[in-house]
């Protein structure tokens, strides 16, 4: 309830399933951790065949148990929707947050209408989207609606809650979040996502002589330096792309590079989108942890750093 006029009430349910399988091979061990969540209740357990589920993540782990690491470089890149979603949330979206932006310390300071991503990248920041986490109203009783943070590569706005909102000049864009009662609510993400275009996901490969299907099941996490804007993930067993299809598996895939650089050299959106949210994890900042959810379609990125583990 609020001074304002506000009371609201809401109940989310959030339910899942996690696996993790370790497999050997030759003296190479490699493990592929993997989860599914969804704002549902058990119906959503009892609709899924999880046998298969576990089967199909032992099989990837002993696949990538017995293969090679990727050859080092830049080159380019396929991107799947949960790897998407790991670099937008990370290494743009808390650099999007207003009270690290007035501070200083997020590399998007004084950025707004710089034009910092490809023209054919939009990112969103939304409560309410499929697969994603359900949050209609933040803790400070604002509506949370769609909010444009990247429109067609240009950076439109930041995220705020009612203090850093106040700071700007600007609305609150409900995105001030407590993890519970004995916390004050800070600016924290909901479903951080990016829009889908126009290509199909072969016709991304397609094109790539040589390069990486990057792919998130089993991604181990990494490290993100918000006021420089640079990353670096370990990723799930990836596949190599020669002469525009498929080949063979690569394990202890691992990305890096400045998130303002990908984004501007992102050539191909896909038509696809798959947000995410996860019961196992979630966001923390200032020692608080929130729930939220990530994704986009796949894209393709001109070049990328790739390593191997």
């Amino acid at each position: 309830m609020s001074s304002e006029g506000a009371k609201v009430g809401v109940e989310t349910t959030l339910v899942g399933l996690a696996h993790e399988s370790v497999a050997k091979s030759n003296g190479v061990m490699e493990r592929v951790p993997y989860g599914e969540s969804m704002c549902s209740g058990f119906e959503f357990i009892k609709s899924k065949d999880w046998n298969s589920f576990t089967a199909d993540i032992s099989e990837l782990a002993i696949e990538a148990a017995s293969s090679k690491t990727p050859p080092p470089g830049t080159y380019p890149v396929v991107v799947d929707p949960e790897v998407v979603g790991l670099l937008l949330h990370e290494a743009f979206g808390h650099a999007s947050e207003g009270d690290l932006v007035s501070t200083g310390e997020s590399v998007l300071h004084k950025r707004l209408g710089n034009e910092l991503a490809s023209e054919i990248v939009t990112i969103i920041d939304e409560g309410a989207v499929e697969g994603g986490y359900f949050y209609p109203f933040d803790d400070e009783g604002t509506k949370k609606e769609r909010t444009v943070i990247v429109e067609n590569g240009v950076l439109k706005s930041y995220i705020h809650d009612r203090n850093s909102a106040l700071q700007f000049g600007v609305e609150p864009t409900g995105n001030g979040r407590a993890q519970d009662f004995e916390n004050v609510p800070i600016v924290r993400q909901t479903n951080y996502y990016m829009q889908p275009k126009d290509y199909k996901v072969e016709e991304l490969i397609e094109n790539v002589d040589f390069g990486i299907y990057v792919r998130g099941k089993g991604a181990t996490g990494g490290q993100v330096e918000v006021g420089m804007g640079t990353f670096t993930f370990g990723v799930g067993p990836s596949k190599v792309i020669r002469d525009g299809e498929l080949a063979e598996t690569v394990r202890g895939v691992v990305i890096s590079g400045s998130i303002l650089e990908t984004l501007k050299t992102i050539d191909a959106v896909g038509k696809d989108l798959k947000i995410t949210t996860s019961v196992f994890g979630g966001c923390g900042k200032n020692g608080q942890r929130a729930s939220v959810g990530d994704g986009g379609p796949h894209v393709r990125v001109r070049k990328m750093t790739v390593g191997g583990r």
